[in-house]
């Protein structure tokens, strides 16, 4: 076992250029993640321990209703960043499931490919995680600086402690490993099929009742009124995160149907491949595209809010709470798209990495690359635009027994709900452009590699 562990840098060093980007763009998603959360976190035990220990009557009677506020904001940040951090592990997967294959077909054992996997997994996740730390540390006097309930918070109030940043170096490897895991289940299986490239199996159908169980008890819990009191609170935000974290579950299966629509109805070469690698495999698209559909269900749930910071005399605790409301959104809605551009960039890179040998041959027989440029955005722009549509309308449906018409009867919250999925759309496109210079160098080199 020693020996094959002490194979984790001479594998890492195979892949060359491309396994050097993809470890640089695994350690920046981790990063970004671990940054991210501490910063959600930090936010939460600020608004706890203000309640806890008001300094005035605002802090005094709202200092709980803040709290609920709080705890819905990191449910709604809190799945795309662990989905963020999730994929950073299975960045570059096609490669390393490969390379190890090779070497289970040489006589490794099971163990000892789990053993090398983690190995390099969890010291990215390490990687990141200290990173993150950093850059969590640096943002403090930029949260500080944000005003709720009538002043700011000091960089004390949003610090995590000890406590928070060791959970962060071992909770962020931890995932690494699990996620890594995961993902080497072909291998450790068969490796002839990794070898081969033989099609993943289908997803089912089961992923959408996920979803449905969600929605059905969060509209049961929602029904029961005021009798559950305080109890309620706690039981509609367990239901709101379930149904948000199955949309995880849910958006790939929905890809693999409009992939399979698509290649049915295509009329031009670059629909048909475009739809065809939808088809064929829907989780990675969704990979690219996920992070937008968290955040348009954050946008749809926050969509509400101007129906409830319409009113006409506010005394001055009232007007301070609807500052808050509106700045806790906005920021809220802020983070949760900047962390779909990251995942939607990172995802598309590590896609032309791992595709490398695919595109490489495509170009050899003969299809340009502006084709093969054009295959990569259609295969985004699609799934993009029904993506975030789609959980910005699940958000809306999820939340009218609560919410009622509230939603709709202000038009500014539609307006709202547009603008942000109009702009989240276009800084998603952004980010994935940043992928046209590596495919053009994937296609510059002659070479085909054998990995």
């Amino acid at each position: 076992m020693n020996a094959v562990v002490a194979l984790a840098p001479q594998l890492r060093r195979a892949g060359g250029r491309d396994t050097r980007v993809t470890t640089g763009l695994s350690v920046t998603a981790f990063a970004v993640s671990t940054a991210l959360t501490l910063s959600v976190v930090g936010g939460l035990l600020g608004f706890a321990d203000r309640a806890a220990h008001p300094a005035d009557d605002l802090q005094r009677e709202l200092g709980p209703l803040y709290v609920q506020l709080a705890w819905t904001a990191v449910i709604l940040l809190v799945v795309p960043l662990v989905t963020l951090g999730g994929a950073a592990a299975r960045l570059g997967v096609a490669r390393r499931d490969a390379r190890l294959a090779t070497l289970r077909l040489l006589g490794a054992t099971p163990r000892e490919v789990v053993a090398l996997s983690l190995v390099e997994t969890c010291a990215q996740g390490l990687a990141g995680a200290v990173a993150g730390v950093l850059g969590y540390a640096a943002l403090l006097p930029l949260w500080a600086l944000v005003p709720f309930q009538g002043g700011t918070f000091t960089v004390g109030e949003l610090w995590v402690g000890p406590l928070g940043v060791l959970g962060a170096l071992v909770l962020v490897p931890a995932l690494a490993a699990v996620s890594g895991a995961v993902s080497l289940r072909r291998v450790t299986v068969s490796p002839l099929g990794v070898a081969r490239r033989t099609t993943p199996p289908a997803l089912r159908v089961v992923r959408l009742l996920v979803l449905v169980a969600a929605f059905v008890g969060f509209t049961i819990a929602t029904a029961a009124g005021g009798a559950l009191a305080a109890a309620l609170v706690a039981v509609l935000l367990g239901f709101l995160a379930a149904g948000f974290a199955a949309l995880n579950l849910v958006g790939p299966w929905v890809l693999g149907i409009l992939g399979r629509v698509q290649a049915r109805r295509a009329r031009t070469a670059v629909r048909l491949l475009a739809a065809r690698r939808l088809a064929d495999d829907p989780r990675a698209a969704w990979r690219v595209v996920g992070g937008l559909g968290l955040a348009g269900f954050v946008a749809g749930a926050l969509a509400v809010l101007p129906a409830f910071t319409a009113g006409e005399r506010l005394d001055r605790q009232g007007q301070i709470l609807n500052d808050d409301l509106v700045t806790g959104a906005m920021l809220t809605l802020v983070i949760a798209f900047l962390l779909a551009a990251v995942s939607a960039g990172i995802a598309q890179a590590s896609s032309v990495l791992d595709r490398r040998r695919e595109l490489a041959l495509a170009h050899l027989a003969g299809m340009p690359v502006e084709m093969l440029d054009a295959v990569r955005r259609r295969e985004v722009l699609g799934p993009m635009v029904r993506v975030a549509g789609g959980s910005a309308l699940t958000a809306l449906f999820m939340l009218a027994p609560l919410f009622k018409t509230a939603a709709f009867s202000d038009p500014r919250g539609m307006l709202l709900l547009a603008g942000c999925l109009v702009g989240g759309c276009l800084l998603v496109l952004a980010a994935t452009e940043t992928s046209r210079p590596l495919l053009r160098s994937v296609l510059a080199e002659p070479v085909v590699r054998a990995d």
